[in-house]
């Protein structure tokens, strides 16, 4: 398999090349300094798209319109993300914490499944992780890595104004 890579940070691409290298994989794994908006890759030339907590930082129908484009149909999108509950109100404190705190604009749960349908997708699998991740969160809390976030998202979570999802959906 052929695997592309894309990121808007250099020194990422630039890790992630050295790292296919000297692994030995290079001439099927590449990374790419480019814009998941606007990639530059063909029509339907992926048959699968992964993303990991970088939706929050886009509109989320220009991203699956590309990822639409992108994947043959058939395809699959596979995404893991935050994002708020929208079925209990808005955008509770400790979502805007984290908002402020990564300066990203984390998405309503509901606007996820708009999106990806608007633009021909439709979803096959959900996980819920939230329950998962809360051990992460209490232990870096009591880590020498702590920054402050800790306790929003923990909030956050434990409240269920925030839920960490896997979302996997097909592209017809």
């Amino acid at each position: 398999c052929q695997v592309d890579g894309v990121s808007i940070s250099e020194q990422q691409v630039a890790f992630a090349n050295d790292q296919a290298r000297q692994r030995g994989v290079d001439d099927r794994v590449r990374f790419h300094f480019r814009n998941m908006l606007d990639t530059g890759f063909g029509t339907r030339s992926r048959r699968g798209i992964w993303t990991n907590e970088t939706t929050m930082y886009v509109d989320l129908h220009q991203l699956f319109g590309e990822f639409a484009r992108l994947l043959d149909h058939g395809g699959r999108y596979v995404c893991i993300t935050g994002c708020y509950n929208d079925v209990t109100g808005g955008r509770s404190r400790a979502v805007s914490q984290i908002d402020q705190h990564y300066i990203c604009n984390i998405h309503p749960r509901s606007e996820y499944f708009k999106a990806l349908s608007d633009n021909g997708f439709v979803p096959i699998n959900v996980v819920d992780l939230t329950a998962a991740t809360i051990p992460y969160w209490e232990l870096r809390a009591q880590s020498s890595v702590a920054t402050g976030i800790e306790d929003p998202f923990l909030t956050a979570y434990k409240e269920g104004s925030f839920h960490y999802l896997l979302i996997a959906a097909d592209r017809i």
